[in-house]
């Protein structure tokens, strides 16, 4: 909570989800379950995560087959 983040990924409010550009191929498996539209890339390229848009529901990290989905 001192740092502002939570390791254990527990506090919802303090968990950011990101995607790792190196592990990233573009699938679109994230972009297509997200709720919201958080997830912004073209197919076949990296994608990112619009953290203002972003509810933390954690559909990105369930969907992605490749380990590029993370939180922080």
């Amino acid at each position: 909570i001192l740092e502002g983040r939570c390791p254990a990924g527990v506090c919802v409010d303090l968990v950011k989800f990101l995607i790792d550009p190196e592990k990233c191929n573009g699938c679109m498996a994230c972009a297509r379950k997200c709720p919201v539209d958080a997830v912004i890339g073209e197919k076949k390229k990296p994608h990112v995560i619009d953290q203002e848009k972003c509810i933390k529901c954690g559909e990105c990290l369930d969907r992605c087959r490749f380990d590029a989905v993370y939180t922080e």
